[in-house]
């Protein structure tokens, strides 16, 4: 059984639902899964792969995810790496804005090589937001920031299978 590392960052709970139905659909094709919170790991070793997942806010990822790769990194072994980000840049899935993800997610393609990248959409919810990105947020009425739900569930979950089906 492939023991899997699910790790979040986040700051208004999409890039965990995104974590939470990878790990599931993980635990369904017969992975056992610890999905956590990146602050809330104390100990990445043990794993045979470790996903790493993040947002970012204009066009960087969270400091968070870069912060657990330095850390942890070294515990991962002999463990598969995979990272995937979850945001609005790619509510408009363009060619270029996978470009802009991926450059995005610079700093931990630096930092660790991954077995693979998932890119996704994420969820622009003005009431999960707080400060000047709620008000922010509550006056666009369309494009990349548009209030909506973007993330594309058919595509996490075969991305996660695709995760799933990888030799030990």
């Amino acid at each position: 059984m492939k023991k899997v590392l699910v790790a979040f960052a986040t700051r208004a709970g999409s890039t965990q639902e995104v974590a939470e139905a990878i790990a599931k659909e993980l635990g369904v094709k017969g992975c056992e899964v610890d999905v956590l919170n990146v602050q809330h790991v104390k100990d990445a070793s043990g794993y045979d792969l470790v996903v790493v997942g993040t947002a970012a806010r204009m066009s960087k990822i969270y400091s968070e995810a870069v912060d657990f790769v330095k850390k942890h990194g070294h515990s991962f072994g002999t463990a598969k790496v995979a990272y995937f980000y979850s945001g609005a840049a790619l509510n408009t899935n363009t060619p270029e804005r996978r470009q802009q993800a991926m450059t995005s997610l610079a700093p931990l393609l630096q930092l660790h090589q991954p077995v693979s990248v998932g890119l996704f959409g994420g969820n622009v919810d003005p009431t999960r937001l707080s400060g000047f990105w709620k008000f922010a947020v509550s006056r666009i009425k369309e494009g990349e920031m548009a209030p909506g739900d973007y993330r594309d569930w058919a595509a996490i979950e075969s991305w996660a299978d695709e995760l799933a089906a990888l030799p030990d």
